[in-house]
């Protein structure tokens, strides 16, 4: 019994890892689902789904590994986003566990306040305090459509991971 639910598991982890590297190569793929010339952040809503779904120990791991995931494909300063989306995760993970019921509704919430809260940031230390012209546009035209298409990935994740944890859970229980 112990055995198998070690390797249903590392089966589960295995797959969380394959498909957060393959929404990174998705992510920074120029061109692919692009809409008008923008693009998600694919892997925030996966740690964010990950989170909700899974212990505070796995959402540390996955929210620094997607955050510096963000910063290989980002002209950030290194560790920026895998800092941000530990703390985030971290954060995530202990309220879906102690106060927040999992669901579409919390995951459109989480996933939107890290994600924005990343790209306030992110506009904040690149642009703004720069002293950039006519820096409304490029939040309006370049933030904000990023932001929402990266927020309406947030339940698709979340009911890929939903569907992982309880295919393998299943598996080790029977």
């Amino acid at each position: 019994m112990i055995r198998k639910k070690q390797i249903w598991t590392t089966i589960k982890y295995f797959l969380y890892i394959l498909i957060l590297f393959i929404l990174y190569a998705m992510q920074t793929t120029a061109g692919f689902f692009s809409l008008f010339g923008i693009r998600p952040i694919w892997v925030i809503p996966f740690a964010v789904a990950v989170s909700m779904c899974e212990d505070v120990v796995s959402a540390a791991i996955f929210g620094l590994l997607s955050g510096l995931l963000c910063d290989l494909g980002s002209r950030s300063l290194f560790g920026f986003n895998g800092l941000l989306l530990l703390c985030g995760c971290v954060a995530i993970s202990l309220l879906s566990f102690f106060l927040i019921k999992v669901n579409w509704k919390s995951a459109f919430l989480f996933g939107g306040a890290l994600a924005s809260v990343r790209a306030l940031l992110e506009f904040f230390f690149f642009y703004f305090i720069w002293g950039y012209e006519n820096i409304q546009l490029i939040f309006i035209q370049s933030v904000l459509p990023m932001l929402v298409y990266t927020i309406l990935l947030m339940p698709l994740f979340l009911l890929l991971v939903q569907k992982i944890k309880e295919k393998c859970d299943s598996r080790w229980k029977e």
